[in-house]
C-alpha cells in the first residue's frame, strides 16, 4: 500500500513539474506569489491593484506592519480581486486594504454607474477581511502617447465618485496628486518619476489612516 501511495504521490508530482513555466525567467503565479507573502504576515497592510501598483516598489513595513504587494496586472474592479484575496488571507484580518482600481475598467468604457456597482462589490467582500479600507484615486493618462481604448473623460467620471464609493463603505480616499511631464513610460504605465510620487501618495495614506500621529 505505501508504495501505490508514493507512485500516486510521484505521478502528481511529475504533472505539476510538466505543466509548470520552465527557463530561467518562470515564476509562479502572481496569486501564489501573494499568498506566500501572506503566509507569515502579522496584521499586514496590503496594496491591492493592477499593474500600477504592482510595478511599484512599497515600504516592506509602515507603521509598525508589513505592506504586502498584492497588485496583478490587468486586474479591474470586476476581477474578483476579493476572492483571490480571501483565499491568499484565510482566516487572517489585515490592518488596511488600499485598492487602486479602474484603468483598466476605462477599456471597455464602463459607465460610472457599471464601475460604482463593481466596486461597491468588490469592497463588500473585502470588508469581510478588514474593518479598514482606503481607496486610491486613478492616476491619469499622459497626453501625446498612444492610450489605446482609455479616454481621459472616463477616467476623470471614475475619479468623480470615488469619494461617494469610498463613503458607501467608511473608507477613506487616498488622492494621488498630479503628476508632471514625463510620469509614464507609455501613456499609462508610471516612469521612474511618476512611480515615486505614487509610492509616496500611497505610503502617506496609509500612514493618515493607520498612525497620524507617529
Amino acid at each position: 500500500m505505501n508504495g501505490v501511495r508514493i507512485g500516486i504521490i510521484a505521478s502528481l508530482l511529475l504533472c505539476v513539474w510538466l505543466v509548470w513555466p520552465k527557463g530561467e525567467t518562470a515564476t509562479p503565479p502572481r496569486p501564489l506569489l501573494i499568498k506566500s507573502a501572506l503566509k507569515d504576515a502579522k496584521d499586514p497592510i496590503i496594496v491591492l491593484g493592477d499593474s500600477i501598483a504592482r510595478q511599484t516598489p512599497l515600504p516592506r513595513t509602515l507603521c509598525n506592519r508589513p505592506v504586502v504587494n498584492a497588485g496583478i496586472d490587468g486586474s479591474s474592479t470586476s476581477s474578483g480581486l476579493d476572492g483571490m484575496l480571501k483565499k491568499a488571507l484565510g482566516s487572517k484580518q489585515a490592518a488596511l486594504i488600499v485598492v487602486s482600481l479602474g484603468m483598466n475598467d476605462a477599456i471597455t468604457a464602463d459607465s460610472v454607474e457599471t464601475y460604482k456597482r463593481n466596486y461597491q462589490a468588490l469592497l463588500a467582500g473585502l470588508k469581510t477581511m478588514s474593518s479598514r479600507l482606503a481607496l486610491a484615486t486613478i492616476t491619469g493618462l499622459e497626453t501625446g502617447k498612444e492610450v489605446g481604448p482609455r479616454k481621459a473623460q472616463t477616467i476623470d467620471g471614475y475619479n468623480a465618485a470615488i469619494p461617494e464609493i469610498a463613503r458607501g463603505v467608511g473608507a477613506s480616499v487616498i488622492a494621488i496628486p498630479p503628476m508632471p511631464a514625463g510620469f509614464t513610460s507609455d501613456g499609462v504605465h508610471l516612469s521612474e518619476s511618476g512611480t515615486a510620487l505614487w509610492s509616496k501618495a500611497i505610503s502617506d495614506g496609509i500612514i493618515a489612516s493607520l498612525c497620524p500621529n507617529g
